[in-house]
């Protein structure tokens, strides 16, 4: 796991469409990015769309997996596949993992 310096509180939200295998793929890897890249720094809220259409409204969601990043600015919303964890990394500014260093899961060839 990778240490967070202090910094900004990061406030996600991740829509989802029941336990599809999408939305379990798209679950599992933000958490995996919160555990390594974001420790005590990030409150990850998962919403069922189909429970909660109000949030979706709230949030202009159009798409299901979709990922809003609220804090710190800008918003983002991320949406479709989210199973590849560089490409969220990047999407939420944090960079893809061979780019801040050896880590306990990071393999070499790069």
């Amino acid at each position: 796991m990778s240490a967070v310096a202090p910094g900004p509180r990061w406030v996600l939200t991740l829509y989802v469409n029941g336990a599809s295998p999408r939305s379990t793929q798209a679950i599992t890897a933000l958490r995996r990015i919160c555990d390594e890249d974001l420790v005590g720094a990030v409150d990850l809220t998962v919403i069922d769309a189909v429970l909660h259409p109000d949030a979706v409204v709230h949030d202009h969601i159009v798409a299901l997996p979709t990922l809003v990043k609220h804090a710190p600015d800008p918003v983002r919303h991320l949406v479709g596949d989210l199973a590849d964890l560089d490409r969220v990394r990047h999407g939420l500014d944090l960079g893809p993992a061979a780019d801040r260093g050896p880590g306990p899961d990071v393999r070499g060839g790069r």
